[in-house]
């Protein structure tokens, strides 16, 4: 492995496979996972290889990007994708932004790009760098981006960033955010992307899993309040579980990828003007359809499912808080 910095050193691990560069990329596209790379269902990968390469042919140069552990999702992308390389850089908090830049040459030639999971505090960190800006070059030439758990929370049009919770060394739960949509634990980044299929849309991650349905709601509620998005009339939150994908091929079209014991994504539409006050509890409607059958297909761009929609309310001054059990609708 090569370290480029000495006093806080940048990780680019040995490379899996051989880099060969790519003659046509089949997308852009997004991979979409709920939780961690490991976690997710196999056939995402199979999926990623298919969409750069448009065959079962070897090919595609995978790059992982992540901020804290190492290269522990080579394996996987290995096992499940016949992919000509794989290699992950890993950039720890400490990066300056020239470190950080200097990443940029190995994005640049990379067909994907996977932001691992860990806290997308340390992703926000890197708005408006070089680098973010090679991520971007990658998906207007044909590949794809995507990410899992904190690399899927950062894909948004605005991202939870978790900035706020880390300075308290707290977490934004169900139960809290509910309890004050203006809890402090509670802060947003705008602009890190612009996906089309994800315009007006927050992302979510292990959604089930760990019961961020009312957190969610939460964000929903704050964007229209805050007025984080102006002129979007409707906003929309995209919540996967852990053991399941959302991909998107390039017209924004999506197919849901998921394994047993996962409860699939979740897509929360939000329209109302909420009443908030600080230091009061919740109580707000929207508008939910649930996918849970493995191959389900649904548009992200048009935020349309062939699902049923149904209202939930989210009210935190009752128990339990959702007037329908979001997650078995």
């Amino acid at each position: 492995m090569l370290h480029l910095a000495l006093a806080c050193s940048i990780t680019v691990f040995a490379r899996h496979g051989t880099y060969v560069p790519t003659a046509h990329l089949y997308g852009p596209g997004l991979l979409l996972d709920g939780a961690g790379l490991t976690g997710s269902p196999p056939a995402s990968i199979a999926w990623l290889h298919r969409r750069l390469v448009g065959t079962a042919a070897r090919g595609g140069n995978v790059v992982v990007l992540r901020a804290s552990y190492s290269d522990v999702y080579d394996h996987a992308f290995v096992q499940y994708g016949d992919f000509a390389s794989v290699q992950t850089v890993l950039i720890p908090p400490c990066a300056t932004p020239a470190q950080i830049d200097s990443v940029t040459p190995v994005v640049d030639k990379a067909d994907a790009v996977y932001f691992a999971g860990g806290d997308q505090a340390h992703y926000v960190a890197w708005k408006g760098t070089a680098l973010m800006q090679a991520v971007k070059r990658v998906y207007a030439r044909g590949g794809v981006v995507g990410g899992g758990s904190a690399g899927l929370a950062i894909q948004g049009a605005v991202v939870y960033d978790s900035v706020a919770g880390d300075r308290l060394n707290e977490e934004t739960t169900t139960r809290d955010a509910v309890a004050d949509p203006f809890e402090t634990r509670v802060s947003f980044t705008l602009g890190l992307f612009a996906w089309p299929a994800l315009a007006n849309t927050i992302t979510d991650t292990h959604f089930a899993a760990r019961n961020r349905f009312g957190r969610t709601v939460v964000f929903l509620a704050r964007i229209i309040a805050d007025r984080l998005l102006p002129g979007a009339a409707t906003v929309y939150a995209l919540g996967v579980d852990e053991g399941s994908a959302v991909v998107v091929d390039p017209s924004g079209s999506a197919t849901l990828l998921t394994q047993h014991g996962s409860r699939g994504a979740y897509l929360v539409r939000a329209r109302a003007a909420p009443q908030l006050r600080a230091g009061e509890p919740l109580h707000y409607s929207v508008a939910v359809s649930h996918l849970a059958r493995n191959g389900a297909r649904f548009d992200l761009i048009g935020k349309r499912t062939f699902e049923p929609w149904y209202t939930v309310t989210v009210d935190g001054r009752h128990t339990p808080i959702y007037s329908r059990d979001p997650y078995s609708l």
